[in-house]
């Protein structure tokens, strides 16, 4: 069994065993590099996925006050021996070091890390107030901005300059549970269901629309670049798209679904091998 067909496995365990509590996942980008993040089902974590272009380290850092400093920077990469992660504070505009060699403490949990076809990818959970004085503490509800960048290929440490670098912003929204009686859940627009997924040649995608109403499905790479776009005037109930995206490489993508009331992402994946 190779590493991305065990993580795609353990992904989807994951997504099925959280699907009675979870905020939906919110994805966003820069410099090659994607994050996707939401609240766990507690509303005490933030659970987060890097992927970026290299075969080096990936980072995020949450609320920094200008370019690194004071930020809660989570930094990490893949070799042949597994994963590494660590928790990081940035102690100048340009530098960051361990939470640990301040007299911190680490407090990131490492769930999965990959490496395949020149992208490294990093599961996680941080808290959203861990108590320590070198973790930004984060709310539900909240905007922050976030650094997102990537080292060059073969940068296996915590401390290679980056190849690239950018900005974001995140918004961290509550998980509503089904099974909370007091909850009234608003019928929406929607996607139902991509499937297969990962697949070779075309996915089928399922959508629920409320009323008449105009909807755009956009498709990306991971450098958030635009693959393609559909638009179309659809009338209320349920609908199906079928997506062939020839000549595509095998790798991660994302399908952005909007109307005038609703916006939903979710990835995909093309595995022809």
């Amino acid at each position: 069994m190779n590493n991305k067909f065990l993580y795609l496995l353990i992904m989807s365990v994951m997504k099925i065993s959280l699907l009675s509590a979870q905020s939906d996942w919110q994805t966003v980008g820069a410099a090659g590099v994607t994050f996707e993040y939401r609240v766990t089902p507690d509303g005490l974590n933030l659970e987060g996925i890097l992927i970026g272009q290299t075969t080096g380290w990936v980072s995020v850092g949450f609320n920094p006050t200008f370019m690194m400093r004071d930020a809660n920077i989570i930094i990490g990469y893949v070799t042949s021996n597994g994963p590494m992660i660590r928790d990081d504070w940035g102690t100048g505009n340009t530098s960051h070091v361990s939470d640990q060699s301040l007299g911190g403490t680490d407090d990131v949990t490492l769930i999965a890390g990959s490496e395949e076809d020149g992208f490294t990818t990093l599961h996680f959970t941080i808290p959203l107030d861990s108590g320590d004085q070198y973790d930004q503490p984060l709310s539900i509800g909240q905007t922050y901005p976030i650094i997102l960048a990537r080292g060059a290929n073969g940068a296996n440490n915590f401390t290679s300059v980056h190849a690239a670098a950018g900005y974001a912003e995140i918004i961290l929204l509550d998980p509503v549970s089904v099974d909370d009686q007091s909850v009234i859940i608003k019928p929406t627009d929607r996607i139902l269901s991509i499937y297969p997924n990962p697949f070779q040649d075309q996915t089928n995608i399922r959508f629920s629309l409320t009323e008449s109403t105009e909807v755009e499905i956009s498709f990306y790479n991971l450098r958030g670049q635009l693959i393609n776009r559909v638009v179309r005037v659809q009338s209320s109930g349920e609908h199906e798209l079928i997506w062939q995206p020839d000549n595509l490489p095998d790798g991660t993508y994302f399908i952005t679904f909007k109307t005038r009331n609703s916006k939903q992402s979710q990835r995909i994946t093309i595995m022809k091998r």
